[in-house]
């Protein structure tokens, strides 16, 4: 092999691995641009989820407020034509609020969660201890961010006397 063809191959060698390298660093540029766009997509979803939360919890209170309204309706004005337009805006701003995805946290029967729920209350029960027997307030999260926590009656297991384990 001449000296021509000998640099000619060298060159040739020179640019493919110069075209290598530039080809391995486009590809992690692209490989960290497509990482950028996914961490602003999830820091944008958490900006939306923190705003939703902060709306749905200032309109709580309206809610628990209709709840007692349309569950205590008193009999003589239950099928008035006014008391049906009340349960009807009730039922839109549930609807309004679901789409939102305001979700109520499950409670009666559950295993107490402190990441789900606030124990206000404990009695003694047959039941599991740590069984949830009673919601005493509705609580509501958005995904898995908690928007109110319910406040709840949890089991606890019976006192044992020393009259007992004779």
């Amino acid at each position: 092999m001449s000296k021509k063809q000998q640099k000619k191959k060298n060159d040739v060698e020179e640019i493919i691995a110069q075209r290598d390298e530039y080809l391995a660093g486009w590809k992690r540029s692209l490989a960290d641009l497509d990482n950028y766009k996914k961490q602003v997509e999830k820091e944008k979803e958490m900006v939306v989820q923190f705003l939703k939360v902060n709306s749905v919890s200032h309109l709580l209170p309206i809610v628990a407020n209709f709840e007692k309204a349309t569950t205590s309706i008193p009999t003589e004005i239950k099928d008035s034509e006014w008391m049906k337009g009340v349960v009807a805006i009730k039922a839109q701003l549930d609807e309004l609020l679901k789409k939102e995805g305001l979700e109520k946290i499950a409670t009666v029967g559950e295993k107490f969660d402190p990441s789900f729920h606030e124990a206000m209350l404990e009695e003694e029960s047959e039941k599991e201890e740590g069984t949830i027997l009673e919601e005493l307030e509705p609580g509501y999260r958005i995904g898995e961010r908690v928007v109110k926590y319910p406040k709840v009656k949890v089991a606890k297991s019976p006192l044992r006397r020393p009259a007992d384990e004779a």
